[in-house]
């Protein structure tokens, strides 16, 4: 639409892209650094219906002439931005209508914008021009330090517009509007102390003075405020080690007792170059606890608290003084002392047959300007769900401290891969160094999820849930009384390890299965009770090694039943000793061989065999069947008494045999 200016007086002018014309009454204009500047306007118009649907939302721009001879080098003051409100008022004489019009920059439509977003390794700076660049506006990058980068920063349920101020106060980053062309461009300044100066010092007065440029009613205070303040954080790879910054602010007596103490989990992490001992937890960059950073977050905060409790303020008529300018006053008693100052804050009314004027308020220069940590970042009170994620074809996606990624419900950019989120801690039962349990979460599963402090870039995992595409290991409600563990084999296998516990009246077990391999160790001693039965099946070999002794004690019957052969191997002596009965029974042939002597001692002794049995020493035998008796040796005694049988031992018998 064509852009139309109306003129009131001399000196105001107001764009719209509307074809109805307003003539401006009267204006006020609000603005400061870090904060959104508020145009408000009173005008008239010829249209006594004014459609408000075509006029809100559109782009305006309002203008204030300045008179040439005290303004050589600027024509004009103008903001320019978006028409957020308008107002019909009433109406007046002459057929004419009073409207209320606000105009505000740009970036107050984000403001209206809410999100939930995930940023990772990227600079606070970087984050914010992102978001901004996201939503169409230019933004004038005058910041010179480097930024690093941060692991993780969340957007959740939180305004554009709240979350771009808080990663620029985060950073330490100022910004402001700037008119230049007819238009207001967004400036971001980490050092607006250094910035544009004004070309001439601003005269002080007692009194205004319509026909010259001065400056009025100055004020200055200050405020005690804490003498120390020291920021702290946690380091889950320096546990041991406390993380603390200080600056002192002031060396006064009363604020030198007052510190003011903050404590932020992950404050002090920052991304970096160093040796990635963990390559697993540095796959996407190595971020660690920065001491050096954190004395700057310790300094931006004192920075912004002098800055709160030195505060300078005066009047005056000079139109072309803008937050972010820096200016000096003359002729009065604190010149020397306050030196250079740079504006933060104008507050600019008039109307059209009446001069301006300008509330300013500033601060001195002679240390940095800081933005104050003033947006609350939002919290979690209570817990979230979230999917485990990771790189497509795998099943387990850890870290070194194991540590998974998850994909949040609530994050509509996340590519529910390992891209989706930092890694995030995960509750186990029980940890200690080197010691606890683990159980590492799978891809897919779903899990709730804690943030420490309420903080959403600090998210931890406090536990599992089942969901209906992950139903329950076992069938419920029918098996409810079931209690257990259940794993599955990875790589699609069907395999399983389980321990459960049936807890049903009358039916409690327990049951352990291994889905190949069992391995016990026991260092030293191990002690099993059953109180009834105990069977064992083992479908293939069994082995057993027992470097000491070992003892068996069966108070009824023992049977044993081998299919095969069975070999005993005794290195020193077997001793058996059976109370009642002993039978030995061979369905084949049996040989007894001994490397020494044989002794068998018993009240009677009772050979019997259905063939024949044979006693064979050396060349004498004796051989016994049903029919006979064969006795066959090289010499036969038959009651030879003690000195025969010693004799025949000592010589060797007679030759030849005989019966």
């Amino acid at each position: 639409m064509d852009q139309l200016s109306a003129r009131v007086g001399s000196s105001l002018y107001l764009e719209l892209e509307i074809e109805d014309a307003l003539d401006v009454r009267e204006f006020s204009v609000d603005d400061g650094l870090n904060s959104l500047f508020s145009v408000e306007i009173e005008a008239v118009s010829s249209n006594p219906a004014i459609d408000f649907e075509e006029l809100v939302g559109t782009t305006a721009s309002f203008h204030v002439e300045l008179n040439a001879a005290k303004y050589p080098t600027m024509r004009r003051r103008s903001w320019s931005g978006v028409i957020s409100e308008a107002h019909l008022l009433r109406s007046e004489v002459g057929g004419l209508t009073a409207y209320h019009i606000t105009i505000a920059p740009k970036l107050w439509l984000l403001t209206r914008r809410t999100n939930c977003r995930v940023f990772q390794q990227m600079s606070d700076l970087d984050v914010a021009k992102e978001v901004l660049t996201d939503a169409g506006l230019e933004v004038v990058d005058e910041c010179t330090a480097s930024y690093k980068p941060r692991k993780y920063r969340v957007q959740y349920q939180e305004t554009d517009f709240a979350f771009v101020c808080r990663m620029l106060e985060s950073a330490g980053i100022t910004y402001y509007f700037r008119g230049k062309d007819g238009a207001s461009e967004l400036v971001l300044s980490d050092a607006p102390e250094r910035g544009e100066e004004r070309g001439s010092s601003l005269e002080y007065a007692d009194s205004p003075d319509p026909n010259t440029i001065r400056a009025t009613r100055l004020r200055a205070s200050r405020a005690i405020t804490s003498g120390t303040i020291s920021v702290s954080d946690h380091d889950h790879r320096l546990a041991n080690r406390p993380l603390v910054a200080s600056t002192a602010l002031s060396k006064q007596v009363a604020e030198t007792k007052l510190e003011e103490f903050i404590y932020r989990p992950g404050w002090f992490r920052y991304g970096g170059d160093g040796p990635k001992d963990t390559p697993s937890a540095d796959d996407r960059g190595r971020t660690r606890t920065d001491l050096r950073e954190a004395q700057r977050l310790a300094d931006q905060l004192g920075a912004a608290a002098m800055a709160r409790a030195r505060r300078t303020s005066f009047d005056s008529n000079a139109l072309d003084l803008a937050p972010g300018l820096c200016l000096q006053i003359g002729s009065h008693a604190l010149s020397e002392r306050m030196g250079k100052l740079l504006v933060t804050r104008t507050s600019v009314t008039g109307a059209h047959d009446s001069e301006a004027h300008v509330s300013v308020q500033a601060v001195q220069t002679t240390s940095p300007y800081r933005p104050e940590m003033a947006t609350p970042q939002p919290t979690i009170p209570g817990i979230e769900t979230a999917t485990v994620v990771g790189p497509a074809g795998e099943e387990i996606h850890c870290d070194e401290f194991g540590r998974v990624r998850v994909q949040f419900h609530w994050d509509r950019y996340g590519t529910m891969d390992e891209m989706s989120s930092c890694w995030v801690p995960v509750n186990q039962p029980w940890a200690g160094g080197g010691i606890g349990a683990i159980n590492i979460p799978r891809i897919g599963q779903e899990v709730m999820v804690g943030f420490l402090g309420g903080n959403p870039e600090e998210p931890m995992i406090l536990g599992r849930m089942f969901t209906n595409l992950l139903r329950p290991p076992y069938r419920l409600p029918e098996q409810k009384t079931i209690n257990g563990f259940k794993s599955q084999e990875m790589g699609g296998g069907g395999g399983k390890n389980e321990l459960h516990f049936e807890d049903s009246k009358g039916s409690l077990r327990m049951y352990r299965h291994a889905g190949k391999n069992e391995d016990t160790e026991t260092v030293e001693n191990r002690t099993e009770w059953v109180g009834k039965n105990r069977s064992s099946q083992i479908d293939e070999n069994r082995s057993s090694a027992i470097g000491g002794n070992d003892k068996k004690q069966v108070s009824g019957n023992e049977t044993e039943a081998i299919q095969g052969d069975q070999k005993h191997s005794v290195l020193g002596d077997k001793i058996g000793s059976v109370l009642g009965n002993l039978l030995s029974m061979a369905g084949g042939e049996r040989i007894m061989q001994t490397i020494g002597g044989m002794v068998s001692n018993a009240l009677s002794h009772t050979l019997e065999s259905m063939v024949s049995t044979t006693l064979k020493v050396g060349a004498s035998t004796i051989t016994i069947t049903p029919e006979s008796i064969v006795i066959n040796s090289p010499k036969i005694l038959l009651n030879p008494g003690d000195a025969a049988a010693q004799g025949a031992s000592l010589n060797g018998g007679s030759q030849g045999g005989g019966q």
